[in-house]
């Protein structure tokens, strides 16, 4: 056995200390926390399963003696009540034949994904252009990608604190450069990023909340975060998220940022056997109850699902030993809104998609610029929604369908495929001819006026009912909008 266990001790506060504050993590989050003596054993269970996921070594070797190898990783839980995780002959889905205490868990984390999903559904931004635009990369990015039980959150901004990264992740899919520059907290500073979050409040409204004080870089970079995200606590009443490489850096600054911190707005991203023991031996259970685990190191049940995208498609050998099989063509990016880089002063406007030789990070750019004052964002902001969200069928020079959807004509219309999905588009009473008008969009050469036009002559269709078909079609995301010349277009 691996001795990234040697590292492990239990030298932490006695589990009571931390189980108050703990419960107050998950009532901050608005979620009912455990009862007061099913934190020491939901902590437990938790920890067993990160080391569990996180070490193909461990897996291998739990079952042939449990409690010794527990002993020796320095877990606390019984093997019996973990039986479902680790023994396959074990019938998991059966609650019946589980220990009370594990379905209780079982319990609480569903009603801790609920949880999570109920934020994400919460994301619509207040502004009408904003929130139809967003609507209609949704419906893109599901026909491009396809959905999955975590959707994406569509955040409608993120702010970079940083230019680079001091982690540098192989796998990287945003592909930050080295680290070398970050946006102090100074008098001028500060009054310029609340100028920047007062802008995204006002087109945000409450959606404000699930934006992020990163993106592609890490957090800790900046010896100031706390005090961005203290003005964005005043700004947004709310904490923002936050995902981290570097727990143990400095745990004591990592402990002060998960005593702030409502249940689940904190996630460690493990990069390595080595660094999960770190995080053991640093952090008790108690103290990462609530707190995310992102298993990202070769081994762990889920390196699997690491995207194809940034840095990951420079490093093809490497990444053939995370996913033997064809490569994940996910996105890894959550913004449908504006990317910023304080230290850079940049503002693109971005959406989701699957990464490419073009889009290689896994997501758009509509547009971007660079900035200097807060109204100088505040006008930006406006210049992009009013070119970019307000846009219909109407004013795209031509009508096609994008390159990663399919065409197939069927009897009573046509259907498009993506990567996992088909959605089919049939007669109905008023556009009794969608098989033909699938033709003509197919074809890449008509502009919406001109298929109105030949559909009044050739069909004897009504205007308006070809129109709001057009606009239909747009607002699903399954009209291509990227229609800049080659030398102008935009890419990342």
């Amino acid at each position: 056995m691996n001795s990234s266990a040697a590292s492990i001790r239990n030298d932490f506060q006695a589990p009571d200390e931390t189980s108050e504050r703990t419960m107050r993590l998950f009532e901050l989050a608005g979620l009912q926390p455990p009862a007061a003596d099913d934190i020491t054993p939901f902590s437990d269970i938790k920890r067993f399963e990160e080391r569990w996921h996180g070490d193909h070594k461990f897996r291998a070797a739990y079952a042939q003696d449990p409690d010794r190898v527990g002993v020796t990783f320095g877990l606390r839980v019984d093997p019996e009540v973990v039986r479902p995780i680790w023994d396959p002959e074990h019938p998991g889905r059966d609650e019946s034949a589980c220990l009370p205490v594990w379905v209780r868990y079982r319990d609480f984390q569903r009603r801790g994904s609920k949880h999570l999903l109920d934020a994400i559904a919460a994301g619509k931004p207040a502004d009408p252009r904003f929130a139809r635009w967003r609507q209609r990369q949704i419906y893109r990015a599901n026909l491009e990608i396809g959905v999955s039980l975590t959707p994406n959150p569509h955040i409608p901004a993120s702010f970079e604190l940083s230019r680079g990264c001091s982690v540098g992740c192989w796998f990287c899919s945003l592909s930050p450069p080295k680290l070398d520059d970050v946006f102090q907290y100074t008098p001028e500073h500060a009054r310029l990023w609340r100028e920047i979050l007062e802008v995204i409040r006002v087109v945000s409204g409450p959606a404000a909340r699930r934006t992020i004080c990163y993106s592609g870089t890490e957090p800790f970079d900046n010896p100031h975060y706390e005090r961005f995200v203290a003005d964005f606590v005043s700004a947004f009443s709310d904490v923002p998220f936050t995902s981290t490489a570097i727990p143990t850096r400095d745990v004591e600054r990592t402990r002060r940022l998960l005593a702030t911190s409502p249940a689940y707005r904190v996630r460690f991203s493990v990069l390595s056997v080595g660094a999960l023991a770190k995080i053991h031996a640093a952090f008790s259970p108690e103290e990462t109850l609530p707190v995310l685990f992102g298993l990202r190191n070769e081994g762990a049940t889920d390196a699997r699902y690491v995207n194809f995208a940034g840095r990951a498609r420079d490093n093809v050998a490497k990444y053939r030993k995370y996913q033997p099989g064809p490569p994940v063509i996910s996105t890894p990016s959550c913004e449908s809104g504006f990317k910023f880089n304080l230290a850079e002063r940049t503002i693109r406007l971005v959406s989701p998609c699957a990464p490419d030789d073009r889009w290689p990070m896994g997501y758009r750019v509509y547009d971007e610029t660079r900035f200097e004052t807060g109204r100088d964002v505040a006008r930006t902001v406006e210049d992009m929604m009013s070119r970019h969200m307000t846009r219909t069928a109407r004013d795209l020079p031509v009508l096609r369908f994008p390159g990663h959807l399919r065409y197939q004509p069927i009897n009573t219309g046509f259907a498009l495929i993506g990567r996992r999905l088909r959605q089919r588009f049939e007669d109905t009473f008023d556009m009794p001819s969608m098989a033909r008008l699938g033709e003509l969009i197919a074809a890449g050469k008509h502009s919406a006026s001109a298929i109105v036009t030949l559909f009044d002559r050739e069909c004897g269709v009504t205007q308006e009912a070809v129109t709001a078909t057009l606009e239909e079609l747009f607002h699903l995301g399954v009209l291509d909008e990227d229609l800049q010349e080659p030398d102008r277009a935009l890419s990342n």
